[in-house]
């Protein structure tokens, strides 16, 4: 069973890693937590997944090392924030997770302007919180239940988004910002897996 999330022991790892493949990382959780901001979408009839798919295409060209301008990087950020939708005007179950979307992806335009490994990190528990979250409703978990955090760890959603999670903090030690190949195979893998739904087969 895959261990508990912890933000600092992202941070320790994130630490040894070049500036690259940290944004890689991030981009990566990103990319998982995307069809998330898409279903809420959906099912609120509000949102516009555009600004946001822009914003997380420019930190993908950042992991390959081309760098925009600040004022570009302050015009996609200020997109993507007004993207975020209000609590208490909808509610889809995906409300909270799409928050965590645009949070995560306007955390890695701010690691873009100041570079920070603990922003980086913070993406990989917004992913995690998402989880957490689709878990408890999905399950109708009781909050008094004293067991409640030892049953979202061990649901099979929560096991397969920290396998992935693992996968790719060690993964992403071995890209090279030249190596473009290496990181498209990564993007289009996190494309394809979002994390809150579960996969019969994962390769985590």
């Amino acid at each position: 069973m895959e261990r508990q999330f912890s933000e600092s022991y992202v941070v320790k790892v994130l630490s040894g890693y070049t500036l690259a493949q940290q944004i890689a990382f991030g981009a990566a959780c990103c990319e998982r937590m995307l069809p998330n901001f898409q279903a809420f979408a959906r099912e609120s009839g509000w949102g516009d997944v555009a600004p946001i798919r822009r914003a997380l295409d420019l930190v993908w060209k950042c992991a390959e090392g081309w760098c925009p301008s600040e004022a570009e990087v302050k015009a996609v950020l200020r997109e993507c924030e007004r993207c975020n939708p209000e609590s208490e005007d909808f509610e889809s179950l995906y409300t909270g997770a799409a928050q965590d979307v645009v949070s995560a992806i306007c955390a890695m335009l701010e690691v873009l302007q100041k570079h920070s490994v603990v922003k980086v990190a913070s993406v990989a528990r917004f992913s995690s919180d998402t989880v957490d979250l689709i878990v408890q409703e999905r399950e109708d978990m009781d909050p008094t239940d004293p067991l409640r955090e030892r049953k979202i760890l061990e649901h099979p959603l929560m096991q397969q988004e920290l396998r992935r999670l693992h996968r790719d903090l060690a993964g992403v030690a071995e890209l090279r910002t030249e190596d473009i190949d290496a990181l498209r195979v990564l993007r289009e893998r996190s494309r394809r897996e979002s994390n809150t739904e579960l996969e019969i087969s994962d390769d985590g």
